[in-house]
């Protein structure tokens, strides 16, 4: 499968763009939609800058990186919003094993969502508003029909 618009859209929502490097809340360079590295592997370094275009093209790039963790991970169907509420949690963490298994294992609607909603919520040790505010909106993309 390949994200579709609705999960483009949480993805650029959450990670907002900018052209210069920063360091998000854990404490890595970041440029971009959220990207802490370049097509080649190299990682975002402190003064870095991109262009707007440069910036749309990592993503378009990157993107299939996440999408095919996602494929590889999950055995089991999706529909579109669950691929791309998986997609947009696997480009903000690198995926989570735990995740994937309760996916996986057709575990119950209210397990997914708690998980959802209570895991990688924190950085350096410190919920982030931002972040739950992510999760419960991946979680309601994933339990969209």
């Amino acid at each position: 499968m390949t994200t579709g618009s609705a999960g483009i859209n949480l993805i650029k929502k959450w990670e907002s763009c900018k052209l210069y490097s920063y360091k998000c809340p854990a404490g890595l360079w970041t440029i971009g939609f959220g990207n802490t590295f370049y097509e080649d592997g190299s990682k975002v370094k402190q003064g870095d800058k991109i262009t707007q275009q440069r910036a749309e093209d990592l993503f378009k790039n990157l993107l299939p990186k996440f999408e095919s963790i996602v494929n590889k991970k999950i055995k089991v169907s999706l529909n579109q919003n669950q691929f791309d509420a998986l997609v947009s949690h696997t480009w903000n963490t690198g995926g989570s094993e735990t995740l994937f298994n309760l996916v996986n294992t057709n575990s119950t609607s209210s397990a997914i969502r708690m998980w959802f909603e209570t895991k990688y919520i924190t950085a350096n040790g410190k919920e982030l508003k931002g972040l739950v505010n992510r999760r419960k909106e991946e979680a309601n993309l994933y339990f969209t029909i």
